[in-house]
């Protein structure tokens, strides 16, 4: 499976799911840009750039508490390393 290229996985994709190829392509493409506009979301959240609120309203507050919770453990575990 490792050794699997792009086009073989493609193809087992549409035949698994009774597709065409192309329609395969169209929700990758769908769903990397998704993860990467999500990815920026959480990134300008983060660097200050956009409120809590305006996350909240692109992420939903689930995905912004979850993000919250991951930097507070880090800023704890950054914090703590430095007075170990």
């Amino acid at each position: 499976m490792a050794t699997d290229s792009v086009s073989d996985r493609v193809r087992e994709l549409a035949q698994h799911l009774g597709i065409d190829e192309s329609e395969v392509i169209q929700q990758a493409v769908e769903t990397g840009v998704e993860t990467l506009y999500r990815d920026m979301i959480i990134s300008r959240y983060l660097d200050g750039d956009l409120t809590r609120e305006e996350a909240v309203g692109e992420l939903g507050a689930n995905v912004v508490d979850q993000v919250d919770s991951a930097r507070d453990a880090i800023e704890e575990d950054v914090e703590w390393g430095l007075h170990a």
